[in-house]
């Protein structure tokens, strides 16, 4: 049988949600075409919702105003109404919530360690990775999986320069170059690659890390809400049917 569909998935490496959700793609691979992982900045995602939000409300707000001039009756958006427009009224405080996963067991105190990573308030991780895939795209995926040991199981940091250094050595890449790595994670073209994962994450409704994403073979983009969806033969079906799927050939015949 055929795996399902290519799976974007943007993470971020700092987010215990994200650090599960890696697991869980990697260990289960062989169900998909193809899996991409997407660097992004968890609150990079709320601060460009947030102002997506505005900018919604701001355009409905004006548009309140030109009717009003044009002596058209006044409509009063109910709650409901703006939900329905992708208004939110209320953004939560960041504050974190681990998802469940029948297939990985969550990182331990990750309470602590997300709390102590949170603090430090760096984008550092997600412009290594960057700045792996560009110039090491071997390594990438490891690197990945190593800086989600490194902070979630051993809980040493990964906040700084120094630690990717650090990180860059054990995965076998010359001191020198290393180095150089280091020295140009803010560059430009890492920011900018980093903020456009960021805006793609929003444009597709996410507002934290991570998010999932399907597409079919005739492009066509589908959100997974959870992790465990994905291994929901009901569920899959369900979303793949109504993109017209051949739906007997794509679900796998061994589902674990």
């Amino acid at each position: 049988m055929a795996p399902l569909p290519r799976v974007k998935c943007y993470f971020d490496v700092v987010c215990p949600n994200s650090w599960i959700t890696i697991q869980a793609l990697s260990s289960h691979n062989f169900l998909f075409e193809r899996i991409d992982f997407e660097p992004v900045c968890d609150f990079k995602i709320g601060i460009l919702h947030n102002a997506q939000i505005w900018n919604q409300r701001r355009k409905v707000h004006n548009s309140r105003l030109w009717k009003s001039k044009k002596e058209a009756p006044e409509q009063v958006e109910t709650e409901e109404t703006l939900a329905e427009m992708g208004i939110l009224q209320k953004i939560d405080e960041r504050g974190k919530q681990l998802i469940g996963c029948e297939r990985v067991e969550p990182p331990a105190d990750w309470r602590n360690t997300y709390k102590s990573a949170v603090s430090r308030g760096s984008v550092i991780p997600q412009l290594f990775l960057t700045s792996i895939r560009e110039r090491y795209p071997d390594l990438y995926e490891p690197a990945i999986h190593h800086l989600g040991k490194r902070l979630w199981d051993q809980r040493l940091p990964v906040h700084y320069g120094c630690h990717m250094s650090t990180v860059s050595r054990e995965l076998g890449i010359p001191f020198k170059n290393a180095e150089d790595i280091v020295a140009r994670l803010s560059s430009p073209e890492n920011r900018s690659v980093l903020n456009k994962n960021c805006r793609e994450a929003v444009d597709f409704k996410l507002t934290e890390a991570p998010g999932l994403i399907l597409t079919t073979d005739d492009g066509e983009t589908i959100k997974v809400d959870k992790i465990d969806d994905l291994f929901d033969d009901n569920i899959m079906i369900s979303k793949l049917s109504s993109f017209n799927q051949p739906i007997e050939q794509k679900m796998s015949a061994n589902r674990l």
